[in-house]
């Protein structure tokens, strides 16, 4: 199975992946720390607002992140996973 690895901005709308890197000082990994965003953890993205907000799902919960802040949260998704039935 091929993983690949890209900023949470260009995951497609219903994909999920798991979070690689977070991109950005103490301070931002604080941040997303705090709201549960963490390498290792499984992120969906809900909804993609075009230039706008993206809408995931991190466990239970929904988060609208901004452009900047999905920029700088890679993740690693399986796209054979996603196309099994």
């Amino acid at each position: 199975m091929t993983e690949m690895h890209m900023p949470l901005t260009l995951m497609d709308g219903g994909g999920r992946g798991q979070v690689t890197a977070i991109l950005g000082g103490r301070e931002m990994q604080r941040r997303l720390s705090d709201i549960g965003i963490l390498i290792g953890r499984e992120v969906e993205v809900i909804r993609r607002g075009g230039s706008g907000p993206l809408v995931v799902a991190v466990g239970d919960t929904r988060l609208a992140l901004g452009q900047e802040v999905s920029r700088r949260i890679f993740v690693s998704s399986h796209p054979e996973a996603a196309a099994c039935p």
